[in-house]
């Protein structure tokens, strides 16, 4: 028995308009293509209005008069617009461009850095044999990883030390590799909720 809610019919055709895609483009999937680009934009418009008066208005009307700033340099964002006062449009970007700067470089340190040293560091005898094997692979693909990087020592890339820079690249496209697979297997989750919602919700046949 299919499903009468309006709603499931509404999920369960722009489902199927975006799976289209996948034997041709066609008229189908770009009209899908379109109503959610529209309703995105749409949502976000509404949306950034909610958040200029909650998080920033209500704060100016309860005397907290710092989010004046804040909504100067929102303002002077539009001067892009004007060939007379486009200078006014750098101070605003500058100040994003610079907060982002140091969150990223910040976050990065300690994701990309500190953890991995950590990581590399931890004691390669682990409580159980799995742990073990586990820290023996990290180490071992750091130390090679970095290692092909290195161009500084002419003998690192031949002769006696030629192994490990060689081991550094087939760790990277092992973990490259991983990464791909890992990509589209989360892909074909995603879809598979949406299989599982077209013939358990819409046509309800399991």
């Amino acid at each position: 028995m299919v499903s009468v809610d309006p709603q499931i019919w509404i999920a369960a055709f722009f489902t199927i308009a975006a799976t289209s895609y996948a034997f041709k483009d066609n008229i189908v999937f770009k009209f899908a293509e379109n109503t959610f680009i529209g309703i995105a934009a749409g949502h976000a418009i509404v949306m950034g209005v909610k958040n200029i008066r909650d998080y920033g208005w209500t704060h100016i009307m309860s005397g907290e008069m710092i989010y004046v700033v804040v909504f100067l340099l929102g303002i002077m964002l539009y001067a892009r617009f004007s060939d007379k006062y486009f200078w006014l449009y750098r101070y605003p970007i500058a100040f994003l461009v610079g907060n982002g700067i140091g969150i990223s470089i910040r976050a990065a340190i300690y994701s990309d850095f500190i953890v991995q040293v950590r990581a590399t560091a931890s004691p390669l005898i682990a409580s159980d044999a799995f742990g073990t094997v586990n820290a023996i692979i990290t180490f071992v693909g750091v130390i090679t990883a970095m290692s092909h990087f290195v161009f500084t020592y002419e003998k690192m890339n031949e002769g006696t030390l030629g192994w490990l820079p060689r081991i550094g690249r087939s760790m990277m496209l092992l973990a490259f590799g991983a990464s791909f697979g890992n990509t589209i297997m989360s892909r074909f989750g995603m879809y598979q909720g949406r299989i599982i919602f077209l013939l358990r919700d819409w046509l309800q046949v399991i």
